[in-house]
């Protein structure tokens, strides 16, 4: 599949740039580990997509003391097909350039978008860390669960007043495109709720992955009846909790 990004995004011709990023020169710059260059392999190519900058957009870059963002890089990422560890993915490649990232993964007819804010590093002059990833996980952009998202995404809709402002905007839609799946629409919410819908996000992750490890010992046969009765109420405890969570969301958030 190939994706038509800048239908989503929408960036002025300016800012597009189409070109391949060696993965050799990605290794030798980024001075990956063994384990970190055997993750690029599920990568069959990287194209450096577009630049949103100040002489691509006008959007004025952000200097403060803990950040110095003159351009926001986006990155078209293509999968060997052999696995969809985005998340994995994104640990590696993210690092590997000083400034904010957007990584656009493609996957057969699945797609992820992952962005990366970075700041300053407090230790080594000159270098910046990673301080936040926010990614979607994989969905099919067709999918009309996920057309608002995609629709907020372009240039036009997004804050323009310096590149943090823009790109911390990016990572909190794409944040909200995690929860599509879960709450069966796209949510957004008033800015002053922000803060307790990540609560709530993250507090529903966590059950989530409690529910799945439960439902993963139930299929033991070493378990004994009491173990089986004990796992089932506390998986339908667990499932309560979420769907409790998931009600909160749903009335800070409009679909």
């Amino acid at each position: 599949m190939s994706v038509e990004w800048n239908d989503i995004f929408r960036l002025p011709p300016a800012a597009l740039a189409g070109r391949r990023v060696p993965k050799a020169t990605l290794l030798r710059n980024a001075r990956l580990t063994r384990i970190e260059q055997k993750t690029l392999d599920k990568v069959s190519l990287i194209e450096h997509w577009a630049t949103v900058q100040k002489s691509s957009t006008r959007i004025p870059p952000h200097v403060d003391d803990e950040r110095d963002i003159q351009a926001v890089v986006f990155l078209r990422c293509e999968l060997t097909g052999r696995s969809a560890a985005y998340a994995e993915l994104a640990r590696v490649i993210h690092p590997c350039f000083p400034n904010p990232t957007v990584l656009l993964f493609e996957n057969g007819g699945e797609v992820c978008l992952s962005c990366a804010v970075t700041r300053m590093n407090q230790v080594e002059r000159g270098a910046t860390v990673v301080e936040d990833v926010a990614s979607t996980g994989g969905f099919d952009p067709t999918d009309p669960l996920y057309a608002l998202l995609l629709n907020d995404l372009a240039l036009d809709r997004m804050p323009q007043g310096d590149l943090y402002e823009y790109v911390r905007e990016l990572s909190w839609l794409l944040r909200l495109g995690r929860l599509a799946g879960p709450l069966g629409f796209c949510p957004s919410c008033a800015p002053a709720q922000r803060a307790r819908l990540l609560e709530l996000s993250a507090e529903r992750d966590s059950l989530a992955a409690r529910r799945n490890a439960i439902a993963e010992q139930r299929r033991s046969r070493d378990l004994a009846l009491n173990e089986t009765a004990k796992l089932r109420m506390e998986q339908r405890d667990t499932e309560k909790k979420i769907g409790a969570i998931i009600g909160e969301i749903k009335e800070i958030c409009h679909g």
